[in-house]
């Protein structure tokens, strides 16, 4: 087993060790706090696993994007809402918003692309952000020079901050978004991420899809 596997393989133990604590405790002590906290944590292990499964596929027999005419800020209002919905229940500071809109940067209406890859890639994204930012997630998208372009941008310290989730990082939503990217492309171009830390500021993931 490599390195990286093992990791996530440690990693999904524990927290399946700590979920099945806090099913017990509901047995004895039923609490609606202790049943919230039992559900993020079954859907955290959840979300790992499918990002697990993604990039095995990636890796191995490489991922196929079957677009279709999608609503990118229909895409964006959804994960707003459901990770909105998380962070309350986590009573975490951190707030996931939109970024405003204008005429000049309004997303087009519909464009062509793999709706369940590029939920999962942004909310790999929204995830790693959570863990940095100090009060605020931002999410966007736009149409630029012919390329579909998301952004997740948090208003964390930047370089060189503490990463809270450090210990546990395996580095799988990082490669889940690169497979993402590559697998959507068009002619020539093929998709892309890049990810730009600005002292102070923060960082700006990006995900571009022609």
């Amino acid at each position: 087993m490599s390195d990286a596997l093992a990791l996530i393989a440690h990693d999904l133990k524990n927290a399946l060790g700590g979920l099945e604590s806090e099913l017990a405790q509901l047995i004895d002590e039923p609490s609606p706090v202790m049943a919230q906290r039992a559900h993020l944590h079954c859907a955290e292990l959840r979300r790992q696993f499918i990002q697990f499964l993604t990039v095995y596929g990636a890796r191995n027999g490489g991922l196929s994007a079957l677009c279709e005419d999608e609503s990118p800020h229909g895409l964006l209002q959804a994960l707003q809402r459901v990770w909105s919905v998380k962070l309350q229940m986590a009573d975490s500071p951190v707030r996931i918003t939109l970024q405003p809109q204008t005429d000049a940067d309004r997303p087009p209406a519909f464009w062509y692309f793999d709706h369940r890859l590029v939920q999962l890639a942004l909310d790999a994204a929204i995830h790693n952000a959570v863990r940095f930012a100090r009060s605020q997630v931002e999410l966007s998208v736009t149409e630029r020079d012919g390329w579909l372009v998301w952004v997740v941008h948090d208003d964390g310290e930047g370089p060189g901050s503490e990463d809270p989730g450090q210990a546990h990082a395996t580095g799988l939503g990082t490669a889940l978004a690169e497979a993402v990217a590559s697998a959507h492309t068009l002619r020539e171009r093929i998709g892309q991420t890049r990810l730009r830390h600005v002292p102070g500021q923060g960082t700006t993931f990006t995900l571009e899809l022609p």
